[in-house]
């Protein structure tokens, strides 16, 4: 297949014939489900935490005495069955939502990511820009207004830092390609030899 080739400067040069069998893979849908639901899981924080009968205030006297009144015996107000008691089986805050996926299902994931958006390749020969305005200014000339994902050979501070207040360019390096950022892209910008890398690290 071909893929759109720029140099450094932002000017299109000659469509590049690229012979890597990743990039032929069959599309398997499930897995790529299957990664994206443990990677969203993973990220997910345990942000709701409620009050156990041990944690609510209050609830220090027993509130009337044991027998003589008719009612049900209790000796707190703190009972979860009492309105303002502590709450029995609530989120804790503590909660793992992590999920796993074995090394060898997760690379199959992002190959199979990689040649659904084989048509949506990019390959720059090298970003040496460290503005901001100057990073936007190249990406747009090459990928236009379209969500793009850079993916360089190495990333270093001076890669991330001029990207961090630009709203649709996220950068990673082959080694930290995930399905969920390869799929949420609408252009993959493969830095330098980043692609010729990035099979190899996939073992394709």
């Amino acid at each position: 297949m071909k893929i759109a080739v720029y140099t450094q400067s932002g000017e299109k040069k000659e469509a590049k014939e690229i012979k890597l069998a990743f990039l032929d893979e069959p599309i398997n849908p499930a897995l790529i489900h299957e990664a994206i639901v443990a990677q969203l899981a993973s990220r997910r924080l345990a942000s709701a935490k409620v009050k156990t009968r041990g944690e609510v205030s209050g609830g220090g006297k027993k509130p009337y005495r044991q027998k003589g009144t008719g009612r049900a015996r209790t000796g707190s107000t703190r009972n979860p069955i009492w309105t303002g008691g502590g709450i029995t089986f609530g989120p804790t805050g503590e909660q793992n939502f992590l999920r796993d996926m074995p090394k060898k299902k997760k690379r199959l994931a992002i190959v199979s990511a990689l040649s659904s958006k084989k048509n949506e390749i990019i390959n720059i020969e090298s970003i040496t820009v460290d503005k901001t305005k100057d990073f936007a200014k190249l990406v747009e000339k090459i990928a236009g207004e379209a969500k793009s994902l850079i993916i360089f050979p190495g990333l270093t501070e001076k890669n991330v830092l001029p990207t961090r207040n630009l709203k649709n360019i996220k950068v990673c390096d082959y080694r930290n390609l995930n399905v969920y950022d390869i799929l949420n892209a609408e252009k993959l910008v493969f830095v330098g030899d980043s692609l010729n890398k990035a099979s190899e690290y996939l073992g394709r």
